[in-house]
């Protein structure tokens, strides 16, 4: 059974539109016009991901946003530029991808692709023995604790892990994470920082310090073994 992917939008342009696109790349569209639409698809039906077409939704994406994430599901939404100011709302209510308007269907794919099942999960070949990272479909694994994480902040991870005790400048973040760094503001990757920093906040071997007018480091106490 293809993977079901939740359109919440009342365009129906855009869905058929977005449905012919998913169901070339092996996904099925399902659509939702209202809240209660969208409550129903999750009730009924068991969905890989879901994409919240902003303009025009008749009530507030933001806790709806959030609704969809307490039920561990991901979530993109469509940004245009009357809804710019929504953007930091959805991303403290969890929001995983922000994909901005003119829409891009490669931007959306690779959202969706990126969140499918994988083969398994990949281990940093840096770590020694226990002392390992291993990144998993939404989530990692740190010395034995398991971590869930949205895609976001599994690439600014993934960034941050890479130039372990350098600094990182957001203009480097965004540059390197987002698909569209023009439609990323600094504030988002604040935002995004914060998150890991609560999701790992029970391991004290791992931290993002933050360099006041520079960016972040990512500094840890695991043996490193460099390849």
């Amino acid at each position: 059974m293809p993977p079901t992917i939740l359109i919440c939008s009342q365009d129906a342009e855009l869905y058929l539109l977005l449905a012919h696109i998913l169901r070339s790349e092996g996904f099925e569209a399902r659509l939702a016009a209202s809240d209660d639409d969208v409550a129903d698809a999750c009730a009924s039906a068991e969905l890989s991901a879901v994409v919240l077409d902003c303009a025009g939704w008749p009530s507030d994406v933001a806790p709806l946003c959030a609704l969809l994430k307490d039920s561990r599901l991901p979530v993109a939404a469509l940004i245009g530029e009357n809804t710019r100011a929504q953007h930091l709302q959805l991303i403290k209510a969890g929001l995983d991808e922000g994909i901005a308007r003119p829409l891009s269907p490669s931007k959306l794919l690779a959202f969706l692709h990126g969140i499918g099942p994988q083969s398994g999960a990949s281990t940093l070949s840096n770590f020694a023995g226990a002392a390992e990272i291993v990144f998993a479909p939404h989530a990692v694994v740190v010395l034995g604790k398991k971590v869930v994480l949205a895609p976001t902040e599994m690439r600014i991870l993934k960034f941050l892990l890479d130039r372990q005790g350098q600094i990182s400048t957001r203009k480097q973040l965004i540059e390197a994470v987002w698909s569209d760094p023009h439609a990323v503001e600094n504030r988002t990757v604040d935002v995004h920082i914060g998150r890991l920093r609560k999701a790992f906040a029970g391991l004290r071997n791992l931290r993002i310090r933050t360099v006041y007018g520079s960016g972040y480091a990512l500094d840890t106490t695991i043996d490193l073994r460099m390849s």
